[in-house]
């Protein structure tokens, strides 16, 4: 298989999509808006995500510059879960493909077993191009499966196990005086190594405290901040990984808890159905665009 690296192309604004925002609770239950914590949940609750889209499809055609009668779209959900602050997994669970306009808003409904469950669920909503369509103006989405538009929540589920990423907030003026991070805003610590050696005992998060600006951001868990830093960790790691030739051919075997299982579960997030050798060729011929999608699956979600 051949990565292909496409030029940016126009996408779908919020208005066209609707999206209504997602209610969670209990199966057969009232349900309620999404929130960054779903409070007095254990492993024995399932739970129920529902959403509505009012999509216009007249209107996303025209948005695209595709004649509307060759655009469809795939309206895409997929779900994680796992300790630490990003999913360790993403599964697939609806997919509805739009290719006339709707009547009526299109409903989204699906169970989330709480077996799959643990520390945080990330619910990601996209909209794709079904299928290829004929070329056409300079910028219009071409290829099946370009992401048009797309929406993430994050939601720590309490009694869901360690959901903290190692970090600590300290004065980098004492902590590495003379030091070439002295004044950098966040540091990150890890030395490439085992794939097998668990995550959280092999990196070390740290946030200057003397830049106090950003010590409040963080402490206030402002989702773009987060997304910033550890976005930029994703890069880490994940470069680390990919430039390794032993280690990109290990990720694949490592137990959950794993430096390997953890890269392995972002990479996945990052570049649905792409190998790591065909991430590696996409890093090396577009790193901008690598780095960018790494950053974009580092996506909190809004605050409350």
């Amino acid at each position: 298989m051949t990565a292909s690296f496409a030029l940016p192309f126009l996408t779908l604004p919020d208005e066209v999509v609707g999206f209504r925002d997602w209610l969670i609770g209990d199966p057969e239950e009232p349900l309620f808006h999404i929130s960054r914590q779903l409070d007095a949940w254990d492993y024995a609750r399932d739970l129920q995500l529902d959403t509505r889209l009012d999509l216009d499809l007249t209107a996303a055609a025209a948005s695209l510059q595709i004649p509307a009668n060759q655009l469809k779209l795939a309206v895409v959900v997929a779900i994680g879960s796992g300790t630490g602050r990003f999913a360790r997994r993403m599964e697939r669970v609806c997919t509805k493909v739009i290719c006339a306009p709707l009547d009526a808003p299109l409903g989204i409904r699906f169970p989330v077993d709480s077996r799959n469950l643990s520390g945080r669920l990330l619910v990601r909503l996209e909209i794709l191009l079904a299928e290829d369509v004929a070329p056409g103006a300079d910028l219009s989405p071409r290829l099946a499966g370009s992401r048009l538009w797309s929406d993430t929540s994050n939601v720590h589920l309490e009694d869901g196990g360690d959901t903290r990423f190692p970090l600590e907030v300290l004065s980098f003026h004492r902590a590495f005086p003379g030091q070439r991070q002295e004044t950098a805003p966040w540091y990150f610590h890890w030395r490439p190594g085992s794939m097998q050696a668990d995550f959280t005992g092999s990196v070390r998060l740290y946030v200057n405290a003397d830049h106090e600006a950003l010590t409040q951001r963080v402490s206030e868990g402002d989702p773009v901040t987060l997304q910033a830093i550890l976005g930029d960790v994703m890069v880490q790691m994940c470069r680390g990984v990919l430039e390794d030739d032993e280690a990109r051919e290990a990720i694949s075997d490592c137990e959950e808890g794993s430096v390997g299982s953890q890269v392995a579960g972002w990479l996945e997030m990052s570049f649905p159905g792409m190998k790591p050798d065909e991430i590696r060729g996409l890093m090396t011929a577009t790193p901008g665009a690598f780095h960018a999608a790494l950053h974009a699956s580092a996506d909190m979600g809004a605050s409350e």
